[in-house]
Order: C-alpha cells, then structure tokens, then sequence
C-alpha cells in the first residue's frame, strides 16, 4: 500500500470516527451545525454507522483480507447499534431490536474470528493476495 493510499485511508477513517463521534455523544449540536431538526436516535444510528466504518477503515490498515475487514466493521456496527436501541428505548421501537441486533454483531464477530484463524493457517504471502 503507497504512502498516497494509507494516507487517504486514514483521513476517511479519521474524519468518520470524528464525526460519527460527534453525531452519537452531542445529536442537539450535530443537528443544529447541519440546519436539520434532531432526531437523537437517527443521530445516534448514524454515529455509529459512522465509527463502524471508521473501524473497517483502520483495520484495512493491518489486515488486507476484505472479509475479515467487512465482518469486523460490522460487528462493531451491530454491537454499538444494539446498543443505542438499548439506550433510546424511551424513543420508541420494538423490544427485541436490540436483541436481534446484537445477534447479527455476534453471528458477524464470530464470523469475523473464524476468517482470522484460517487467515492464521495461510501463509503470509497468500493471505495478502
């Protein structure tokens, strides 16, 4: 990877973290910098859409291999996303969204720990193709 890309990776990566951040802990501030009325689930949703692939983005940095880079973004999605149902249950929504969410985090977290332990058994020179 040339320096060009790996600095490109991470400004994306950087600047979502930075704003999904800023979306998830301060939803009144985001909303009213953007012109847009709030909606703190929405908000929070987004946030951690964003960080999720802030973390993909960071995680292609050290691991090459798309799949295990896609299921860890996205268990870290799911996991935070869980959470937030969790969080905004007095916002509205089903009682088993975040249950159901967190089950697609840990089916994709343990997807995730499968690809790495056979990228393990690969060697290095074929697992960067």
């Amino acid at each position: 990877m040339t320096i060009a890309v790996r600095a490109a990776v991470v400004i994306s990566a950087v600047s979502l973290a930075v704003l999904g951040v800023w979306m998830w802990a301060w939803p009144d501030s985001f909303a009213d910098y953007v012109a847009f009325p709030v909606h703190v689930h929405f908000l929070h949703d987004m946030g951690v859409f964003h960080i999720g692939l802030a973390i993909a983005l960071f995680m292609a940095l050290v691991q090459r291999d798309s799949i295990f880079v896609l299921l860890t973004g996205f268990t870290a999605i799911c996991l935070m996303h869980a959470g937030n149902h969790l969080m905004d249950h007095h916002l509205g929504g089903t009682a088993s969204a975040p249950y159901v969410i967190a089950v697609q985090g840990l089916i994709s977290g343990a997807g995730a720990w499968l690809r790495l332990r056979e990228l393990r058994k690969v060697p290095l020179a074929q697992a960067r193709r």
